[in-house]
């Protein structure tokens, strides 16, 4: 038995992003090399294919890549998150004849990131303001108004020994330096910042959440029946 063309582009996507997504969970880092090989070879399955190939699919690729491109510009995302999106839009723009699989598997992963971000960040707060029973826990943050303070609650978090990838997310004021503010976008200055991270135990900060491992769960959720079927058809 042989596998199709759709299938195998399936276990290609599903090979890249559990690859990539390894790379993602453990060091936030990933070749760009991986992205051309998938994508290099997506394109080559052309040859075989190229009769199924629709405007629609045309339309699709473009589509893809140009919400990678957006969401990296928007610093929605990382430029590996941008690249991960347009060698998926090769490798399998189209699925179900009008389902745009790449994008579909990318709202589904960013929003389960924000679901976790935010439980991750309210336990830790709520943990905090348990162990210091004062509710609070943004005193310093006296320039702050109450609303950013409920905003913080859901974003940020007093960092943990154990955390590795975080960023930065307070400034002092130059004038009064001991009154904090926040800064929640990644910026130069939070960058900049990484330094007084590490030398710092009490300072806010964000997850750096693995956005391409979330993406390889979701697309095995996504062709689970796919690849059940694949695993008793030809094993």
């Amino acid at each position: 038995m042989e596998f199709d063309i759709v299938q195998i582009r399936i276990i290609l996507l599903l090979v890249m992003l559990g690859i990539a997504g390894i790379f993602d969970f453990k060091t936030r880092k990933i070749p760009d090399i991986l992205w051309l090989i998938f994508g290099g070879l997506g394109i080559i399955l052309y040859i075989w294919d190229y009769h199924t190939i629709t405007p629609y699919h045309i339309i699709a690729i473009l589509t893809s890549a140009f919400v990678g491109v957006a969401i990296w510009k928007w610093r929605i995302t990382g430029l590996a998150d941008c690249f991960a999106i347009i060698a998926m839009a090769v490798i399998l723009p189209v699925y179900y004849e009008f389902v745009i699989m790449p994008i579909v598997i990318l709202i589904a992963a960013l929003f389960l990131v924000v679901i976790f971000v935010i439980l991750y960040n309210v336990s830790l707060n709520i943990s905090d303001i348990i162990r210091s029973k004062r509710l609070d826990i943004f005193s310093d943050f006296q320039s702050e108004s109450k609303i950013k303070k409920i905003f913080a609650f859901f974003v940020v978090h007093r960092k943990r020994n154990y955390e590795r990838f975080v960023i930065p997310t307070e400034s002092s004021m130059s004038i009064t330096p001991d009154v904090k503010s926040f800064v929640f976008l990644f910026s130069q200055n939070g960058i900049k910042r990484n330094s007084q991270l590490l030398q710092s135990s009490e300072m806010y900060v964000q997850s750096i959440p693995p956005l391409i491992s979330y993406m390889f769960g979701v697309a095995v959720f996504l062709f689970l029946s796919e690849i059940l079927s694949m695993l008793f058809y030809y094993f």
